[in-house]
């Protein structure tokens, strides 16, 4: 019930819609997905039993949801990766990015109603707890950002990139690895400015669950959901759409440098994502056909 609320649980079920399903387990972790979702939100507050029961029907009814509206355009996502080759374009990859991200907030969207209602039966105990957990949330964050202060931005950078073509089953040569590097030089490290806001934005929403007993609750807590994705001034959305056009044109240059062995295993490897979102997509019509 309260995934709008924490961001990096949405990362997770993004992670889940194009990753989980990307594993050979995968149709057997999604089913489990809003039993993991259940156990998460639990750790939020001291919940009543009536309101686990809510949030277990909330969670129950996502992922039937997410079945039914969601996986068949995830499989086409999947499927027009799994067709990128040597002679794709920027404008291609990016539109795979912007269908990617198209996903994902629809996929968090779709709490915005419940959480609102969710939210009107929250007491004051209960709110105070939900913001010392996102405090514990933060103190945590900064721990890991410390961690990484050991290694320079574009040693993260490189990681970050070569972990995600291993995903998809791309192993770079040396080549390619200098190549990137050199490529993303360009992206700034937003990561600070990026958490300040998260935090303000996260402060907010506690205020605004203090006066859940007002009569304006319900649109000034669905007016603050809405503005989400769109953190920051519009000089931080600019750096953030200018790291988009870099990792665009670093990506695109992998791809066109990528040899016939390296698009094979990824074909792959994309290739049991698809089989496993096809399984989870067959299990549930076995389940309503039962």
């Amino acid at each position: 019930m309260m995934i709008k609320i924490n961001i990096k649980i949405m990362s997770a079920i993004s992670l889940i819609l194009l990753i989980s399903a990307c594993s050979i387990a995968g149709s057997w972790a999604f089913g489990k997905l809003d039993s993991y979702l259940n156990d998460y939100f639990f750790t939020f507050a001291d919940f009543s039993e009536t309101q686990k029961k809510e949030i277990e029907t909330v969670t129950e009814n996502f992922k039937y949801w997410l079945v039914k509206e969601q996986l068949t355009e995830i499989k086409l996502l999947l499927s027009k990766v799994k067709s990128l080759d040597s002679s794709s374009t920027e404008a291609e990859i990016n539109s795979i990015y912007e269908e990617g991200s198209i996903i994902v907030k629809s996929v968090t969207s779709y709490f915005d109603s419940e959480l609102v209602k969710f939210s009107l039966s929250l007491d004051e105990k209960q709110i105070n707890e939900i913001e010392n957990h996102f405090l514990e949330l933060q103190e945590k964050r900064k721990k890991e950002d410390e961690d990484r202060e050991k290694e320079t931005h574009q040693e993260r950078l490189q990681k970050n990139y070569i972990s995600g073509f291993k995903r998809i089953g791309i192993k770079l040569n040396n080549e390619q690895t200098t190549a990137l590097t050199a490529s993303v030089k360009g992206i700034v490290d937003n990561g600070d400015e990026w958490d300040q806001l998260q935090a303000k934005w996260t402060q907010e929403m506690i205020s605004i669950l203090r006066s859940n007993k007002k009569e304006s609750f319900k649109e000034e807590m669905n007016s603050h959901l809405v503005t989400l994705f769109d953190l920051g001034p519009s000089s931080f959305r600019k750096k953030v759409e200018r790291n988009q056009i870099i990792s665009i044109k670093a990506v695109t240059k992998v791809v066109n440098s990528m040899d016939d062995g390296q698009f094979k295993k990824m074909r792959k490897r994309i290739s049991v994502y698809i089989r496993s979102v096809d399984k989870i997509l067959k299990n549930q019509n076995q389940e309503e056909a039962a």
